[in-house]
């Protein structure tokens, strides 16, 4: 039974880790200058708006590949990275408790599809192709006893 529910647990995880990242990935694009407040005191020496559109893009391109399921593995370690830059963004700064255990609870989702061993329905396994063992092209030789 588990076999037949590991993709679709993966698959439902993945599209709400995406979908979390996308929204918040849209609204440091379309309002930036609502997020100020949100960068981490040592980063305050770089320009503000420019940082968090960069971010923004970022998050914008993670969610879009995970809620495809493209790169799904590389796209979740890439999640928990971002995801702990912003859990550590809010200690320095001190940050609300409930955006402190909401951000904690998505690291923990992206770190469980970062560890699942499948990556759910995506595009990962429809382009995924096992690797064809390799013919040997002449006879393997036979040692001789000596």
């Amino acid at each position: 039974m588990m076999d037949r529910v590991a993709p679709w647990r993966a698959l439902v995880g993945r599209l709400a880790l995406a979908g979390v990242i996308l929204y918040f990935g849209a609204g440091e694009l379309w309002s930036p200058q609502q997020w100020v407040g949100y960068i981490p005191t040592p980063l305050h020496f770089l320009p503000a708006i420019p940082l968090l559109l960069v971010h923004g893009y970022v998050l914008f391109a993670v969610g879009g590949l995970l809620l495809l399921g493209a790169w799904t593995k590389p796209m979740s370690w890439l999640s928990v990275a971002l995801l702990l830059s912003i859990v550590l963004g809010l200690m320095v700064n001190g940050g609300g408790t409930s955006l402190y255990v909401r951000d904690l609870g998505l690291t923990g989702l992206a770190l469980t599809l970062a560890l699942e061993p499948m990556p759910g329905y995506g595009l990962d396994t429809l382009f995924a192709h096992e690797p064809k063992p390799r013919q040997a092209t002449r006879p393997a030789l036979q040692r001789t006893g000596r």
